[in-house]
């Protein structure tokens, strides 16, 4: 807006070739800023969705057909893998518990119930 006003007195005041210099400025200026502030918007949100893309990647030792364990991340699981899971570490997956003792687990993500439930392996 600035830059129009200013094109309008500058070309009322000073004539055509002259009245442009001060509002044509103004408006190179504006668009200067708005394109380096535009790119670097894009570039903060790309960051930003990077980190939390990472913050959301979870490893997981997993059992694969070998009684060699490997890691890989939670994304990769399919039918049939063994996790290894430790305590306080979160279950990466719907499974079934074939080994373990003691497990308490915290399904107020699924369920809203708060309190912490006993888990038993499944009967072989």
């Amino acid at each position: 807006m600035a830059a129009l006003v200013s094109l309008v007195i500058g070309l009322y005041k000073e004539g055509f070739p002259k009245g442009l210099i001060e509002g044509t400025s103004i408006a190179i200026a504006l668009v200067i800023i708005c394109s380096v502030t535009s790119v670097n918007n894009y570039f903060s949100e790309k960051r930003l969705h990077d980190l939390y893309a990472l913050s959301k990647k979870q490893m997981v030792k997993v059992y694969r057909n070998s009684e060699k364990a490997m890691t890989i991340d939670s994304e990769e699981l399919v039918v049939g893998d063994l996790v290894d899971f430790k305590d306080g570490q979160k279950v990466p997956a719907d499974m079934m518990m074939i080994v373990g003792q003691d497990v308490q687990c915290n399904q107020s993500d699924l369920t809203g119930e708060s309190g912490d439930l006993n888990k038993a392996p499944v009967a072989r």
